[in-house]
């Protein structure tokens, strides 16, 4: 998520201490907008705000620029309902177009990655034959509609371009985890060295440590397609398991691919377990294929879309007054608002701090500046309830 104010109201917190002061004054407007010293406007605005009369501060505005949030989001949003929306629309903008009309080069590109792959895997030749290999890999070679008789195992460009797929090959069939290091036979030594990856080496065995051992995982998990690709599910989760660093790479990697492959966002609790991601995953290509299949027989694209799901990816223009502004984050700064649009709030009221930082200084969830938490029952625990405080 990205938020940036594309434009605001020139001035805003001596146009606001301005506007509350011709109320209670026989002067013009201009003559007050004229005398408004700095000091003068700072401590108008703290007196404004305390005493509660915030209709002045309407007369400001903020427009933001909000980019990679999702239709969940956007439903929670409109509900603040002074504000002006502009949202990217998937009418004009569809996400999918290029898969659509290249879906012949992507599983062309596919089957590369992935013969590559199990030509990494059966290295050792008393797997080299289409009965192993179907073996080894189960189910697998069937649900990615790999011909196992066409394999050609001389092939040395298809290796070389495809060289990542080909060592996570070699590492899901010969990688040994321990904690916080990894290890593979002496005899890919030079294949490794290939790839420029650094290892030590231990007992005719090469050994990666730290960092060493972080660098090899990005090798072969940066380029892989989660959904399509082969590899074993069960080998990334023991290094995940083992190897200390290695989830929040992988969890880059994931929001990555979720967000290019499948214009969708990651909500932060599923973020939080590997487990949750892959089954969040599944059910986004579920979507995706159902989409497209309904494209590609010709249904109309506003239509088919009614199949994505609410994490969906849009871009969004917003322009709020001052007055709404305190209400949204008062509203969706709570630690009680959903974590998705409580990152946009904290990120929006960051954002006018830097441009009016008297005006907004009581902005926020409201327990930070009344000093205990409204919400009874339903309080989080961060501030004393209201009938405590009391």
């Amino acid at each position: 998520m990205k938020v940036k104010i594309l434009n605001h109201t020139p001035d805003p917190e001596k146009t606001v201490a301005a506007a509350a002061r011709l109320c209670y004054s026989n002067s013009s407007p201009f003559e007050i907008m004229e005398n408004m010293s700095e000091d003068k406007v700072e401590k108008f605005l703290q007196k404004l705000i305390s005493m509660g009369h915030l209709s002045p501060i309407e007369h400001v505005s903020f427009t933001f620029g909000i980019e990679g949030v999702s239709r969940t989001l956007l439903a929670q949003l409109t509900r603040h309902r002074i504000a002006s929306y502009s949202v990217q629309s998937l009418r004009y903008n569809n996400p999918f177009k290029e898969e659509i009309v290249n879906q012949k080069a992507e599983k062309e590109k596919l089957q590369k990655e992935n013969l590559a792959y199990i030509k990494g895997i059966t290295l050792d030749p008393e797997f080299r034959n289409p009965g192993k290999i179907k073996e080894l890999l189960g189910n697998y070679v069937e649900q990615k509609n790999i011909n196992v008789e066409e394999l050609n195992f001389d092939n040395e460009e298809l290796i070389k371009e495809n060289i990542s797929h080909f060592i996570r090959g070699i590492s899901d069939a010969f990688l040994e985890i321990g904690e916080n290091f990894l290890m593979l036979p002496e005899k890919f030594k030079e294949v490794i060295e290939k790839a420029d990856l650094k290892f030590e080496i231990e007992n005719k065995k090469l050994l990666f440590n730290g960092e060493n051992a972080i660098n090899f995982c990005q090798f072969i998990y940066k380029d892989l397609d989660f959904s399509y690709n082969l590899y074993f599910r069960e080998k990334l989760f023991k290094i995940n398991d083992n190897l200390k660093g290695f989830f929040e790479t992988i969890i880059s990697y994931m929001e990555e691919y979720i967000k290019r492959k499948y214009y969708s966002t990651l909500p932060q609790d599923i973020k939080k377990d590997l487990n949750a991601i892959f089954t969040y995953l599944e059910g986004l290509k579920g979507a995706k294929e159902t989409y497209l299949k309904l494209v590609n027989m010709g249904v109309d694209k506003e239509d088919a879309r009614y199949i994505l799901p609410m994490g969906t990816m849009t871009n969004i223009v917003m322009t709020m007054n001052a007055r709404s502004l305190y209400n949204f984050f008062s509203l969706r700064c709570c630690n009680r608002a959903q974590s998705e649009i409580r990152e946009l709030a904290n990120l929006m009221l960051e954002e006018v701090k830097k441009i009016a930082p008297n005006l907004f200084k009581k902005a926020g969830a409201p327990c930070e500046s009344l000093g205990y938490c409204p919400e009874g029952d339903f309080s989080c625990g961060r501030f004393p309830s209201q009938k405590n405080f009391l």
